[in-house]
C-alpha cells in the first residue's frame, strides 16, 4: 500500500484505548481560510470572542483522538465584500460565519447539536453563542483532556521561505507546510528537514506574491491581511481575492 505523502505520522503519539478517533473536518470549498475549528471545553463570559470559549485548537484534516462525547465548535467563513478600517485608513475583507457546535459520539461521527449562520463574523461569537454553549456544556459536560494528534495533513506553502528550524534551509513553494496563520504564519520541511528541495529556490523573490507572475511594482494587503507586493493586473483586485500564505 502506497503511502499518502499528504498527511505525517506525529511520532511518539499515543492515545488511551476508549478514546475515538476523528478527521477533524475539512474547511469547505469557497470558504476561507480564517475558518476555523476547536473543542468546546467551558465558557467564560466575562471574556471576548474565543477567549470566551476556551478549548484546543484544530487544524483541519488532522487526525486525532479524544474521548467520546466531547464539543466541537467550528466556524467556517466567507467573503463578503470589502470595507475600510476607520483608525488605519487600510482596506480589509469583510466575512460571514456559520457557526456549528457537534457532540462527537462513541462511533467517531460528530452529531450537530445546533449551527447558526452570521452576515458578520464579528458578531459570531457574541452573547448568543456564549449562552448556547452554557447550555449545551450543562447537557453536555466536557471531557477536559485535550486532544492527541495522530497524523497531520499538510497545508502547503505558497511562497518561498526558509525553514522555522535550525535546518533554515529555503522551500521551495508547495514543497513545505505551514505553521500557524495569517502574519505569524511559519514555514518547516515536509514531511521533515531530511528531504531535500527538489530545485535550488530563488531569494529574494522576483515575482507577484498572488499570482506569481513577473512583477512586484505595486503594495497590496491580501485577504489574510498580509502585507506584500504584486504585479499591475493583481492590484487590481479587491483584497478578498488575494492570497500571499
Amino acid at each position: 500500500m502506497s503511502q499518502d505523502s499528504s498527511r505525517r505520522q506525529v511520532p511518539g503519539a499515543v492515545a488511551p484505548d476508549d478514546w475515538v478517533r476523528l478527521t477533524v473536518p475539512p474547511v469547505p470549498d469557497g470558504m476561507r481560510p480564517t475558518s476555523w475549528r476547536r473543542t468546546l471545553d467551558a465558557v467564560h463570559p466575562g471574556q471576548a470572542g474565543v477567549d470566551a470559549l476556551p478549548g484546543h485548537w484544530l487544524a483541519p484534516g488532522d487526525e486525532i483522538a479524544l474521548p467520546a462525547g466531547g464539543l466541537l465548535l467550528t466556524a467556517d467563513k466567507a467573503a463578503t465584500g470589502t470595507a475600510v478600517n476607520a483608525r488605519t485608513r487600510r482596506r480589509y475583507t469583510t466575512e460571514d460565519a456559520h457557526l456549528t457546535i457537534a457532540r462527537l459520539a462513541p462511533q467517531g461521527t460528530l452529531t450537530t447539536l445546533w449551527t447558526r449562520h452570521y452576515t458578520h463574523a464579528a458578531s459570531a461569537l457574541g452573547r448568543e453563542v456564549t449562552n448556547k454553549a452554557a447550555a449545551l456544556l450543562a447537557a453536555h459536560p466536557a471531557p477536559g483532556e485535550a486532544p492527541v494528534i495522530l497524523t497531520e495533513a499538510q497545508r502547503p506553502n505558497r511562497r518561498a521561505s526558509a525553514c522555522r528550524h535550525a535546518c533554515g534551509a529555503d522551500i521551495a513553494p508547495g514543497d513545505g507546510h505551514l505553521i500557524g496563520s495569517g502574519q505569524h504564519a511559519e514555514v518547516e520541511h515536509w514531511p521533515d528537514c531530511t528531504a531535500p528541495a527538489a530545485l535550488p529556490v530563488p531569494r529574494p523573490r522576483a515575482t507577484c506574491d498572488n499570482c506569481e507572475r513577473p512583477g512586484r511594482g505595486h503594495e497590496a494587503t491580501d485577504s489574510n491581511g498580509i502585507p506584500g507586493r504584486v504585479c499591475a493586473r493583481c492590484a487590481r483586485e479587491p483584497s478578498y481575492l488575494l492570497s500571499f500564505a
